[in-house]
């Protein structure tokens, strides 16, 4: 009789999540022959995510193949006939999750469980399905694996009529889903009415995930009520300046995360605009081809319409590639986002960066006192504005004004340390949690190495990782990688000082260049 304790599921599926976690499958396999307890449990977890096909067909008898069963070599030896899918079937009602982003058996194989599944689903318990197959030929098989119980999906659609047509009967394929993700890179154009009588059947869609809308689409989807997060990967012009939501309808009354591609950001404004009345937590604009510039008119947006406390995280990427002369951002863009003071992540990669100095990087640390994770650097495949007016010493508000500050991204001018800062900034970093430290292509001078190094010690005491760029992209290589490489040289000796320091400095460990200099 077993314990009382493996009478209770919940605690079995906990014993063996804690195997599948910390061990390999093959332990959970041998718990699942321990007793009869443990037997569901363990093949629940051992077959609640597949990829492919592979692992079930290897539950057919031996003798419908012909020759070894291997990845791209199934050959059958004769037609499978229905008592031939009884361990399948059962393994197959397990199945949660199924990914298959390549082919590991020939279309021979998916033509043949047609025959069994063309009324069913071959995974009637699938939540989950991530179908990105290249070949277009394998796509007809997809009903096969859609099912009512199924919530998320990640499609990708090719051009193919057959593939685009199948679009409008998710709907009713697939009625519980709430996360939709599709790829249509060769074919957004021609989606236009099928996406449009899709959404209007998904009135419960939380997250969405597509390449391209046509403006009529793009109302349906603002009309959404449980719409929690939305990416819109290729906004073009098509829009207009002239997009707005369905009047009568409180746009986006759920929406927390929005994700917008383009190259204006006049689209992601009236979006903003439209959805003033939502609680926006995270913002991510990746632009093409537009000057920093363009930018104020979009941050005066989210500074005006979006709940000050709310919004957490902000991105914006500037997606350009060619080398043209471009201004580096200014202080004033960074300063209209000031009234967010609840942000506690802010990434921007630019293609030059920021030219701001010490007076603002303590103003902006006085502004968002919450911030975790904070990236003002440049692009990496071009060089930052130079000469940076931020100094090593425009830091030291961050670790005094911003406790929990993890991951930080900033050039800087290490082409001199003044000794008299040094001792000034000892005891404002003691609290810092600053951990990982990226100063790009940041210039520092050679007697700098050792100052730098006793002055992030000292400032970033938890300091673990310090990144910088060694690939100057065919612009003229300095030395600066060199002497970055020496001071996280430093870094590594004040950190094992720190963690073994002497008896009598037990708990006052302070780093000075003296004693690496």
């Amino acid at each position: 009789m077993p314990h009382r304790c493996l009478l209770i599921p919940e605690i079995l599926r906990i014993i063996c999540l804690h195997i599948k976690i910390h061990h390999r499958d093959r332990n959970l396999q041998a718990v699942a022959l321990v007793c009869r307890s443990f037997y569901n449990a363990s093949l629940d977890l051992l077959w609640r995510d597949v990829t492919g096909l592979l692992p079930l067909l290897r539950t057919l008898p031996s003798d419908v193949w012909s020759g070894p069963l291997t990845r791209h070599k199934a050959v059958l030896a004769r037609a499978i006939i229905p008592s031939d899918l009884e361990r399948f079937r059962a393994y197959a009602c397990r199945v949660q999750v199924y990914g298959d982003h390549y082919i590991d058996v020939p279309i021979t194989i998916y033509h043949a469980l047609s025959f069994h599944f063309h009324d069913r689903p071959i995974f009637p318990n699938l939540v989950k399905i991530s179908w990105r197959f290249e070949r277009r030929e394998i796509f007809p098989y997809i009903s096969m694996f859609l099912g009512p119980r199924i919530r998320e999906m990640e499609l990708n659609v090719s051009g193919d009529s057959v593939q685009i047509s199948l679009l409008p009967t998710l709907g009713t394929r697939c009625p519980s889903l709430v996360h939709f993700e599709l790829s249509t890179p060769d074919c957004y154009p021609d989606i236009g009415q099928q996406m449009k009588s899709l959404l209007s059947q998904w009135g419960q869609l939380e997250t969405l995930i597509i390449y391209y809308l046509p403006e009529e689409s793009l109302r349906i989807v603002a009309a959404l009520p449980h719409l929690r997060s939305f990416t819109l990967s290729r906004a073009d012009d098509d829009y207009g300046d002239a997009f707005s939501p369905t009047p009568g309808t409180n746009a986006f009354p759920a929406l927390q995360d929005l994700s917008i591609t383009a190259s204006s950001p006049v689209l992601c404004i009236n979006i903003l605009k439209a959805a003033k009345n939502c609680s926006l937590k995270e913002f991510t604009f990746s632009l093409f081809g537009t000057n920093l510039t363009v930018w104020r008119d979009l941050f005066a947006t989210l500074a005006e319409l979006c709940n000050k406390g709310n919004l957490t995280s902000i991105s914006v990427d500037d997606l350009v590639v060619q080398a043209e002369e471009q201004d580096p951002g200014t202080a004033d863009e960074l300063r209209l986002l000031f009234p967010l003071t609840g942000l506690t992540r802010l990434v921007f990669t630019t293609r030059c960066g920021f030219d701001i100095d010490d007076a603002f990087m303590h103003e902006m640390a006085a502004a968002w006192p919450r911030m975790h994770t904070l990236n003002i650097g440049a692009a990496e495949i071009f060089q930052p504005f130079e000469p940076q007016r931020l100094t090593l010493q425009g830091l030291a508000p961050l670790a005094e004004l911003c406790p929990d500050l993890r991951n930080l991204t900033v050039h800087i001018n290490v082409a001199h340390i003044c000794s008299n800062h040094f001792d000034a900034c000892l005891g404002s970093g003691s609290g810092s949690c600053v951990d990982y430290l990226d100063v790009a292509r940041s210039p520092i001078s050679k007697e700098s190495v050792p100052w730098a190094a006793a002055y992030l010690s000292a400032l970033f005491p938890k300091l673990r990782e310090l990144q910088y760029e060694d690939d100057y992209m065919g612009f003229e290589q300095p030395a600066y990688p060199d002497r970055w490489e020496d001071v996280e040289n430093h870094l590594a000796v004040y950190r094992h000082r720190r963690a073994n320091p002497p008896v009598d400095t037990v708990g006052n460990f302070k780093p000075t260049c003296e004693k690496l200099g």
